[in-house]
């Protein structure tokens, strides 16, 4: 037998009785009805709260990676620097005589000559190398290559001219390196200031010896076809810091004919 819940409504006003009557059943389902909407509503509250207090930290996780940004353009400025201030320790020690080794310091150095002190101050303020080292015609240009797509890359200017035309220094520097290698065949290293190298390579020979200083325009080698050229030709290359540049960065229109 089902049980009801009988209801009387009194209107005042109309001075009229109304009368309904539900079922215990229903009213323990419009129970449970409502437990559950408080329940629903209890959790949107605590979902909104917790989005709230994410939002909240935000702007502060925002400034946290600007600073860490900041502090990591920051190292990268001090490593350039320390890079300079290795590169002036090799000159000077290039200056000097000595052979650069691992723990070498400027602080174990006996104090060097005047003359050699004048050598390094102005070999520091060199401006970057911006001569054309070779006459003749560019070859090859310049490019970083895509390993995964099999491009090779090409880290400098090929400038082909005749066997034995002379290659000059393109800027003054110190001979830092006289090598031969299988690509590159006979090449000469120049180290100039504030971190700049240039690489003369598929030399006929050399014209200069290790840890001499040369100035701009310089015979520093000749040119020639050693190491993997099919014809004469100056390999050139430009490093700052350690990384190849483009050559054309700094040279101006086209080399000289021969």
């Amino acid at each position: 037998m089902t049980r009801y819940t009988r209801n009387i409504l009194i209107n005042e006003e109309e001075q009229g009785v109304r009368e309904f009557t539900i079922s215990h059943r229903m009213v323990w389902l419009l129970g449970v009805l409502g437990v559950l909407l408080a329940g629903l509503i209890l959790w949107v509250l605590l979902t909104y709260g917790n989005l709230f207090r994410r939002a909240a930290t935000v702007p502060r996780l925002e400034q946290e990676v600007a600073a860490a940004r900041a502090e990591l353009r920051i190292l990268d400025q001090l490593q350039g620097e320390l890079a300079t201030v290795g590169s002036l320790q090799e000159q000077l020690l290039l200056i000097l005589g000595v052979e650069p080794a691992a723990g070498d310091s400027l602080g174990g150095l006996v104090e060097p000559a005047g003359d050699d002190l004048q050598a390094l101050a102005a070999l520091v303020l060199t401006p970057p190398p911006d001569t054309w080292p070779a006459a003749g015609f560019v070859s090859s240009e310049f490019t970083e290559g895509d390993t995964p797509r099999g491009l090779r890359p090409h880290l400098g200017l090929d400038i082909a001219g005749p066997q034995g035309a002379p290659i000059l220094a393109a800027g003054d520097g110190i001979v830092a390196r006289v090598a031969e290698d299988p690509f590159l065949g006979i090449f000469v290293e120049i180290q100039h200031g504030l971190g700049y190298l240039t690489v003369y390579g598929h030399c006929a020979n050399a014209a200069v010896a290790r840890g001499e200083q040369v100035r701009r325009g310089q015979v520093v080698a000749y040119m020639g076809a050693s190491g993997q050229a099919s014809a004469p030709h100056l390999h050139f290359e430009i490093w700052h810091n350690g990384m190849a540049v483009d050559p054309r960065q700094f040279l101006s229109g086209e080399p000289p004919l021969p």
